[in-house]
Parts: structure tokens; C-alpha cells; sequence
């Protein structure tokens, strides 16, 4: 074989090499045990004595040039590798910096309060620490009442004097219905959003401390046929989506008629049915005022009418995000938050 050729051939090649993966394509090409120089040395048994000797010194030199080229290399490319590695281009733009986003929870609440706000609701405030007497007795749920089973309450330790009424942790938004009508004229709709509480086991649909939208609209021509025309509204903007609605009778004690609102989301394709498109889902008890909360808050016998509803905003966030624990909302666990 042309020694001198395949020497030419190598030095050219490795000056044009630029990475450490060439490099070690290079090696195999010129040192590896297929390659042609090795190739010669295992032909060299077919010599004569003396061209054995002679060639194999030649092949010999070669070799060991083609192994300090291989060193050389190396070397140069590790070393620009540490510089580069320790380089600053402040050319280049920065690396995003990760941030954070809103909790299910709250990004739930926007969405419902917005789809209210876009109709004309105005968003009020309520105590979270409130009174016996509006959580309980101005809704028609006095003491030794049986619905007050339905709440169990979590009551604060208080000194009452002047025969003040007990306090407790609010079981629900419903009593912002009789405080905002003692100070308001109809007509007028509103929501209240806040945070409830209720002393009962947690389990995957029951928390100790959960999320409502109390929601009010009193007029004189009100009825549960604009209630139904607003909720479809609402829930169609919140899921994006066409949502069937059902009621179903129920009793609360501040409504008459009560009934439970149920909602069947229907899916946009074919292919996205899941639990959530094939059964109805209760989201919210509501019903017309009773006509003693009007009287208690001093409105003129039988003028106004309206509605009240209580929406459950983490049953509106489990149903939305595909959530099938509620504790996970108040859990620690930053993986949960990451899917959102």
C-alpha cells in the first residue's frame, strides 16, 4: 500500500476536524483494528525478511505519527470545550425564568365570576365569622330546627352579653341574602363568593372548608325561567361548551320552591366522551326567595320576587379539571399544582 498517501490522507483529515465525535470517527479510520494500516501489518507475513523490516518500520513511524495526531487533537478539542463551557455570550437572550400560575381554585372563581359580571351581577362581600341569627334564623332555620342537621356548624367561643347572638363560621353564603336586602332597595342581582366551613369528616367529596357562590336577583317580575335562562348562560361560558340543564325538587328552608340544578355536558366530538359527558352532575341547590326574607328585611308585602342559589366552586373545578379528590385543592403537593 502507498504509506506516504495514506499519511497525507490522515494529516489532512484531522485538520479539518472540529468535535470530539469526528475525532473518534477518525481514530477508527486510521488506528481502529479494520483499518488500513493494520491491515498492512497483518500482510506483512507475506514478505520477504527484508521487506518485512524495511516496511515495517515505515508502517511503525506512521502509526505512532497518526497516535500523537490523535493526543494532539484531543487535547486542543478538550480545551476549547472548558473554554467554551465557561463562556458568556451576553448576546444571547436570557433563559426564561419559570413562573408561577393560579391555583385551579382561583382560576375557577375568575372564570364564574366574570361569566356572572358579562349579565350584569355585581360581586359583593360577606363575614366569614357570622351570626346565628343570619346564618340560621333569618333564613327560616331556627333552633331545634331539623335542617340545621344539614350544616354542621363549627361555632366560636364568644362572650354574650346584652343577649348578643352566638357566632360561628359560616356554613354557607346565604346569609349575605338577608344582609345586603336590609340595606338595598331592589332591583338588583347579585354574587357573593367566599369561603365556608362545616365540622364533618373529609373524604374525596367533602372538605372542612370549601368555596360557594351565593347568587341573588330580586325584581318584581322575577322567576325560576330567568334563573334557568341566566345558569345556562353561565355554564355554557364557563365550560365552553354546550351544557344540558335539569332541575330537581329539593328543600331548603329560605327557598320555595327549592330544586337542585344538574348539568349534563355534552361533548363537542365523538372522540372526547368520558364519565363527565355521560351522567348528570349536581353543581348547585337554588330556589325562589321565600317570602319571610323579604319580610325580614323590610320589603313592601308581596311586590318583589326573586331567586337565590348556592354554586359549589370546587364541584365546578372538579367537573372542569377532571379532579376526582377535593382534598387535593388544600394539599400541599406541588405536583398536583404543575398539572394546571
Amino acid at each position: 500500500m502507498d504509506l506516504k498517501q495514506l499519511k497525507k490522507d490522515a494529516e489532512t483529515g484531522i485538520s479539518l476536524i472540529k468535535n470530539t465525535l469526528d475525532l473518534e470517527k477518525w481514530r477508527i479510520k486510521y488506528l481502529g483494528r479494520k483499518s488500513a494500516l493494520s491491515l498492512f501489518f497483518n500482510s506483512l507475513s507475506k514478505l520477504s525478511l527484508k521487506e518485512k523490516k524495511e516496511q515495517g518500520q515505515k508502517a511503525n513511524a506512521i502509526r505512532q505519527l497518526f497516535s500523537s495526531l490523535y493526543e494532539k487533537k484531543k487535547n486542543d478539542l478538550e480545551s476549547n470545550l472548558s473554554f467554551s463551557s465557561n463562556f458568556i455570550d451576553i448576546t444571547q437572550p436570557g433563559e426564561k425564568i419559570h413562573q408561577g400560575h393560579l391555583h385551579p381554585l382561583t382560576s375557577t372563581l375568575n372564570d364564574i365570576t366574570n361569566s356572572f359580571q358579562k349579565i350584569g351581577f355585581s360581586i359583593i362581600e360577606g363575614p366569614e365569622i357570622e351570626t346565628e341569627y343570619y346564618n340560621f334564623d333569618a333564613l327560616n332555620i331556627p333552633a331545634g330546627h331539623p335542617a340545621r342537621e344539614m350544616w354542621d356548624t363549627l361555632w366560636v367561643k364568644s362572650e354574650n352579653k346584652n343577649g348578643e347572638s352566638k357566632m360561628l363560621l359560616r356554613t354557607h353564603t346565604s346569609p349575605m341574602q338577608v344582609r345586603f336586602m336590609e340595606t338595598n332597595e331592589p332591583p338588583f342581582r347579585i354574587i357573593v363568593p367566599g369561603k365556608c366551613f362545616r365540622y364533618e369528616a373529609t373524604d374525596t367529596s367533602h372538605e372542612i372548608q370549601f368555596h360557594q357562590i351565593e347568587g341573588l336577583m330580586v325584581g318584581e317580575n322575577i322567576s325560576l325561567s330567568n334563573f334557568k335562562a341566566i345558569i345556562e348562560e353561565v355554564v355554557k361560558d364557563i365550560f365552553k361548551q354546550k351544557v344540558l340543564i335539569r332541575f330537581r325538587p329539593s328543600y331548603f328552608p329560605f327557598v320555595a320552591p327549592g330544586v337542585e340544578v344538574d348539568i349534563k355536558i355534552k361533548p363537542k366530538t365523538k372522540n372526547q366522551k368520558s364519565k363527565i359527558h355521560n351522567e348528570w352532575l349536581e353543581i348547585m341547590g337554588a330556589g325562589m326567595v321565600h317570602p319571610d326574607l323579604f319580610k325580614r328585611a323590610g320589603y313592601v308585602t308581596n311586590r318583589w320576587q326573586g331567586f337565590a342559589f348556592g354554586l359549589g366552586i370546587e364541584r365546578i373545578a372538579m367537573i372542569k379539571y377532571h379532579i376526582d379528590d377535593i382534598r387535593l385543592f388544600f394539599s400541599p403537593d406541588v405536583r398536583f399544582l404543575e398539572q394546571f
